[in-house]
């Protein structure tokens, strides 16, 4: 098998097995295996110790990332992407991360449609949010159905109907509401429910 390294920055380098990026490691671990030569062949033991060394090196960063905040499948491909890590490292650990329990969509769809909902987002922001962590409908749906108060999320539209209102205070009337209603909708609130909630207001 084809091993190349070549460096990254002056404490680590790119690892190469038969021309496929696998990861990166410390020059001084690569040049204390290989110090006569940067590009060779090497056995497939050997390899499978670089892989092995690789594997390690990221789940200890999937782990810490993990550990500081909940986040989705998709962020963590994307975190250990941004490292460079061969896709078949990737899919190990994020299935490792699943089965021990670090890792779930699920989990990470209820704390995020919890925290939108409380800063009065709309369903369809919340949705776009989810779909961009490309968690499916399938799953954060139900979700969302069950944790969505209609009368909180008609009071959070209200006050945000009178915040709209002060920053537009120097408009007429009409075109104060056209404003409001206007971004509103931008938002993603229907326009039945900001009807609603104006309405309520005896605006």
């Amino acid at each position: 098998m084809k091993l190349k390294y070549w460096k990254k920055s002056e404490a680590s380098a790119y690892l190469s097995l038969n021309d496929e990026i696998w990861g990166v490691l410390s020059n001084r671990t690569l040049r204390r295996l290989y110090p006569l030569a940067s590009e060779l062949e090497v056995s497939e033991t050997e390899a499978q110790e670089l892989i092995s060394r690789l594997e390690k090196k990221a789940w200890a960063q999937i782990t810490e990332y993990l550990a500081k905040a909940e986040h989705s499948e998709h962020q963590c491909r994307q975190y250990l992407g941004r490292k460079n890590y061969h896709n078949s490292i990737i899919d190990k650990c994020i299935e490792l991360c699943k089965t021990k329990g670090y890792l779930d969509d699920a989990r990470f769809s209820e704390i995020l449609i919890r925290s939108l909902l409380e800063r009065g987002k709309s369903t369809r922001a919340i949705s776009e949010k989810l779909y961009e962590q490309r968690i499916p409908a399938s799953l954060y749906e139900p979700i969302l159905q069950e944790l969505q108060d209609p009368e909180q999320s008609l009071e959070l539209l209200k006050q945000q109907i009178q915040k709209l209102l002060f920053r537009h205070r120097e408009q007429e009337p009409w075109k104060a509401k056209e404003k409001v209603f206007a971004s509103l909708f931008r938002k993603g609130f229907p326009l039945d429910d900001i009807t609603r909630a104006w309405d309520d207001l005896a605006l």
